[in-house]
């Protein structure tokens, strides 16, 4: 601080220091509250009555051994999460700022028609958040995993249903919700071809005109309709079509999004 007023550039030192204070608060607290909830949420609704297993039999000294300390280990395991998250976020400071100060240019590119503002300023903090969201929604999910686990909410070793009524919905909400965020991402990739580095030129060639964008358009409308199979499955309690969606969606990924581009460059271009 005393270096930069020395300068007399005081203020912008007050700036970087309360954006990073900001981004680390902001952040860290939605991230350890999502991960949070959803422990809470799955040891809220944990089944009473357990089968009789060897399984659940070596769970129940885990079990013992975590219950006086249960609350403890939540927002501990919360606030180190969080931490984490929030110190990643402290570090987009500069695309944060970017987009905070964002202006238009006055010039659109010559295929979508945006603002060349849009890929200097907006592009980059919005692949933040999606980001953001889907690494949320992922560490959500394997903690919302391991307290049903440990808890009898999924049962490996167990005849008959392997996931209780209560871990189904939470893992159709959870993963309707990462597909949902993914077709966002794919959206977001559209507007990446325009400023993409290539061998010979930089910008859309005629292999992203013709394959590559009609490839993240068509997985995106997939990745839509899979999130919907996954909400579905709260009431439906199904898992055959929210899995045959996701196996869709990761078949055409590979599909059109790695060998098709590839063909029509290595044959058609």
């Amino acid at each position: 601080r005393l270096w930069y007023r020395s300068e007399g550039y005081g203020d912008v030192f007050s700036k970087l220091f309360w954006t990073r204070t900001g981004l680390f608060l902001v952040f860290g607290v939605l991230m350890a509250s999502a991960v949070g909830a959803n422990m809470y949420l799955a040891h809220r609704f944990r089944p009473f009555f357990r089968p009789d297993s060897p399984e659940q039999a070596g769970l129940e000294r885990y079990r013992d051994a975590v219950l006086p300390v249960r609350g403890w280990l939540l927002a501990g395991v919360s606030a180190v999460i969080g931490l984490f998250s929030g110190t990643a976020a402290a570090g987009e400071w500069r695309t944060y700022m970017l987009w905070a100060n964002r202006t238009d240019f006055g010039r659109s590119d010559l295929f979508f028609r945006k603002d060349i503002g849009f890929y200097v300023f907006e592009l980059p903090w919005l692949h933040y958040l999606v980001n953001f969201l889907m690494a949320v929604l992922i560490i959500s999910l394997l903690a919302a995993a391991t307290v049903h686990y440990l808890y009898g909410g999924i049962r490996l070793q167990t005849p008959g249903d392997r996931l209780t009524g209560a871990a189904q919905v939470q893992f159709s909400v959870l993963l309707g919700l990462f597909v949902l965020v993914k077709a966002a991402d794919y959206w977001l990739d559209r507007y990446d071809l325009v400023s993409a580095s290539g061998k010979l030129i930089d910008g859309i060639t005629y292999t992203d005109d013709h394959a590559v964008l009609p490839a993240k358009n068509i997985l995106l409308g997939i990745a839509v309709i899979c999130a919907v199979l996954f909400f579905l499955n709260i009431w439906r309690r199904t898992w055959t079509l929210p899995s045959v969606g996701l196996a869709l969606l990761v078949l055409s990924a590979i599909l059109l999004g790695m060998i098709w581009p590839g063909i029509v460059q290595a044959f058609q271009v």
